[in-house]
């Protein structure tokens, strides 16, 4: 009786071995079937163009060599409890390989789903919105699959969602839950919120990004101005057609309005900035060789980049070109169509300081090449029906972080250049790379 009762435990078992087995082989499968399915779509979306698809094929690669293995469904991760704070793009990617190599994983979110993708949600930016620099030196993860060499935000976020999806978060990602605090148990561990009902962590992960919500400074008298004011985020629905158009600001955000402004067909643009900025063009080739660069700072060989961009890309603009900063002091515009609209006179880039809002537009104090901000100019009436302001955003807050983590001279802005602070090895700061 025995005997027999053995040989079903051992038959039992060994079909037990068979039917997981064959889950596992299964989820493979269907996994390995999806990716199949992504690159073809990806391929299908493209224009026949040798070059474009040797790069679909290159991110094919890519993911079968570097892509971590998704857990299956509803596994069950016994490495040690991971909290990501938030779901924007490092967020996810981060929480990805996390589970990909066996760790228990949590993303805490304060907003809603509609909030997935952090700067690149539609909460954030426009929809005409994009990469600034080439989609190759933008592999966030190496399942992405972009079918343009400049992808928009829609895509952007498509991509984000389906690593979402792909690794299983969704089970995994608490929506509508702002982290305010962290600190450890007597045992070490993190607690998030004071609450331990939200999971108790042997690590923390803080993904918050760099860009909160959108910075609306107010000037003196705005509210005279006859035309309409948005912040440079907040343009989807409108339209710049036959407009004279001011954007104040020459950074990342000022690129973002004047994607909006060539879409809609201003009738002109006027850009406000304080201070010259580098501008690059979008281009592969020029942007891959200036991020060969590997300090990541200013070097006695700056010149040679700086001066190449002035002879082919300036040219006779030469005079936008800054003075007294370096190319890589600070992070440059990357956009071709200014140089295209001042040279089409439809376009013009004025430096100085904001005086006030007059009803028709704006009075700035108009400063010469190599006068710093503030310094003596002649104060001009610049006309326009529209004013963007492309002032950016404020910074996330890491007010949940212990005050232990933020030692000299790794303070904000410069906390994450240090990746593991200190005074705590098990917390992982990672920087938004949009």
């Amino acid at each position: 009786m025995e005997k027999k009762l053995h040989v079903k435990v051992k038959v039992a078992a060994r079909q037990y071995d068979i039917l997981s087995s064959s889950v596992l082989r299964g989820y493979q499968r269907d996994q390995l079937q999806t990716n199949y399915s992504r690159t073809i779509k990806t391929f299908l979306k493209m224009d026949f163009h040798p070059v474009l698809w040797l790069y679909s094929l290159l991110q094919w690669v890519l993911d079968k060599l570097l892509s971590p293995t998704p857990p299956p469904p509803k596994a069950t991760l016994g490495r040690p409890r991971i909290a990501v704070i938030g779901a924007g793009l490092t967020g996810v990617s981060s929480a990805s390989h996390c589970v990909g190599h066996g760790f228990d994983v949590t993303i805490f979110e304060a907003g809603d789903e509609k909030s997935l993708g952090g700067i690149w949600s539609n909460q954030k930016v426009n929809n005409t919105s994009g990469l600034q620099i080439h989609s190759i030196m933008y592999r966030f993860h190496p399942s992405v699959q972009w079918a343009a060499g400049y992808p928009d935000r829609q895509q952007i976020v498509s991509q984000i969602t389906q690593i979402w999806k792909k690794y299983g978060l969704q089970e995994r990602t608490k929506f509508h839950t702002p982290v305010k605090s962290s600190r450890q148990d007597s045992h070490g561990r993190w607690i998030i919120n004071d609450d331990p009902s939200l999971g108790i962590f042997d690590g923390i992960l803080a993904a918050v990004g760099t860009c909160g919500d959108p910075k609306m400074p107010h000037m003196p008298n705005q509210e005279t101005f006859k035309g309409e004011i948005f912040h440079s985020s907040k343009l989807d629905g409108k339209t710049a057609a036959g407009k004279k158009v001011l954007i104040i600001g020459g950074g990342a955000s000022a690129v973002e309005a004047l994607e909006f402004v060539v879409h809609t067909d201003a009738a002109s643009t006027s850009v406000l900035a304080r201070s010259d900025k580098w501008i690059i063009p979008r281009n592969a080739v020029v942007d891959g060789i200036l991020a060969l660069n590997i300090f990541g700072q200013e070097t006695s060989f700056s010149w040679i980049p700086e001066a190449l961009l002035k002879r082919f890309f300036y040219r006779d603009l030469e005079d936008l070109a800054p003075t007294s900063e370096g190319l890589f002091t600070e992070t440059p515009m990357v956009n071709s169509d200014i140089f295209h609209q001042i040279r089409d006179h439809k376009a013009e880039w004025l430096r100085g300081d904001i005086v006030r809002f007059t009803q028709n537009g704006i009075l700035l104090n108009h400063r010469s090449k190599g006068v710093p901000k503030g310094g003596p100019g002649r104060e001009v009436e610049v006309k326009g029906d529209m004013v963007i302001m492309a002032t950016g955003y404020q910074r996330p807050s890491l007010s949940f972080l212990p005050d232990e983590v933020f030692q000299e001279p790794y303070q904000p802005p410069r906390w994450y250049l240090q990746v593991f602070p200190p005074k705590h090895m098990r917390y992982v700061y990672r920087s938004r790379l949009e």
